[in-house]
């Protein structure tokens, strides 16, 4: 039995794990299996810094049939801002015994890692002259350029849902500034048609 009978890795083939601090994370770690065998009895466990609190420490898998992967949810949650380093460790009955190194991002420090960057423009093409404003991603929280599509960090679609917010907001009169019902076609104190 070797190292390269399974693939282990975070689901998504993600790099890192971002939190907000004091809030759970769940994230799914997949544990693949290479051979033309079925594996039984797949066990992971997670070792963590003191700073990170574990909610669900290990998991079986069970056993994994022949070119077949799982995936199970672990759950953490961070105590301090800062980057922090885990262990996911596979044990199976045959004498496996595989690491795989997590990386743990709460609050605004940066990773070690490098980061995939999913903006339509890279921020260094825009002149200097204009400032960049930020937004929180509207599922992860994480501050972003105010013109991403899509969060970095999480990988979700924010101009679509910035777009739904922005819809949502009320509406003002363009007049008189004052606050218009959603259906409103007139200004009720000035008359201006909306």
């Amino acid at each position: 039995m070797s190292a390269s009978d399974f693939n282990i890795s975070l689901k998504g083939n993600v790099d890192a794990v971002y939190v907000s601090l004091g809030r759970r994370k769940e994230f799914y770690i997949t544990v693949q299996n290479l051979t033309e065998n079925y594996m039984p009895q797949v066990r992971v466990r997670l070792s963590v810094p003191s700073q990170v609190r574990l909610l669900v420490k290990s998991e079986w898998y069970g056993g994994i049939a022949k070119r077949n992967s799982k995936n199970r949810l672990f759950t953490i949650l961070v105590k301090e801002n800062g980057v922090y380093n885990l262990t996911a460790t596979l044990t199976s009955k045959k004498g496996h015994n595989i690491s795989l190194p997590i990386i743990v991002q709460a609050g605004t420090t940066q990773a070690p890692t490098k980061t995939i960057s999913l903006l339509s423009k890279p921020i260094d093409d825009k002149p200097v002259s204009k400032q960049v404003s930020k937004v929180n991603c509207p599922y992860c929280q994480t501050e972003i350029s105010d013109d991403a599509k899509f969060c970095p960090h999480c990988g979700s679609n924010v101009e679509e849902k910035l777009k739904q917010e922005k819809d949502l907001l009320p509406k003002h009169c363009s007049n008189c500034g004052v606050d218009l019902h959603e259906e409103a076609k007139f200004c009720a104190k000035c008359g201006q048609k909306v």
